[in-house]
């Protein structure tokens, strides 16, 4: 039984507009219908070897999360960095390693994750006692008394977390403070 329908459908595969003869067709010509063919079959082909790449990629990384006892090459990759730099941590006792041999250092898991959660704890604060102004340098005496530039100072403040009070438009910072930072080492006359 033939129908007389005639419908205008768009290809699936080239995009031309078409006249059809039946409500499910999908391509303009047979060669269409062919050629969408080999590219879904060529697209399986390359997701197939996509997903088998990235198993045989993740699967030295999951053997090393699953070992209790790790070699420097192995904690190289588990922390992404170089060898180097995991012998540079254990030269400096950041990480507890275990020289086996001459040639053979080991290290634990637990250390590597312990190494983590200290990095990411703060430092302790100190305690926040009231500041005396009549305490304090403000920053230009500290520049002038001690030949620092003001980058430099406001460094070492930030970084040693001095606390400052800011009145008018001076900032001080407390003189027993700065006078141990900055001069450590004061005449004895």
């Amino acid at each position: 039984m033939s129908s007389n329908i005639r419908i205008n459908r768009i290809c699936q595969h080239c995009g031309l507009e078409f006249e059809a003869k039946t409500t499910v067709t999908k391509y303009c010509s047979e060669i269409c219908g062919k050629r969408n063919y080999k590219a879904r079959k060529k697209d399986e082909k390359v997701k197939a070897s996509n997903a088998e790449t990235k198993t045989v990629r993740e699967k030295p990384m999951i053997e090393i999360l699953s070992k209790e006892i790790l070699t420097v090459r192995d904690a190289a990759k588990l922390l992404r960095c170089s060898v180097r730099t995991i012998y540079n941590l254990v030269g400096r006792g950041t990480l507890n390693g275990i020289r086996f041999s001459e040639r053979k250092t080991l290290l634990r898991r637990s250390d590597i994750d312990r190494f983590f959660e200290d990095a990411l704890t703060p430092p302790p604060k100190r305690p926040e006692k009231p500041i005396n102004i009549k305490d304090c340098y403000h920053m230009g005496e500290i520049q002038l008394k001690f030949n620092i530039s003001e980058k430099a100072l406001y460094d070492i403040i930030n970084r040693n977390n001095i606390p400052k009070i800011q009145q008018g438009k001076f900032v001080y910072a407390p003189k027993s403070i700065i006078d141990q930072l900055l001069n450590p080492f004061p005449n004895k006359s």
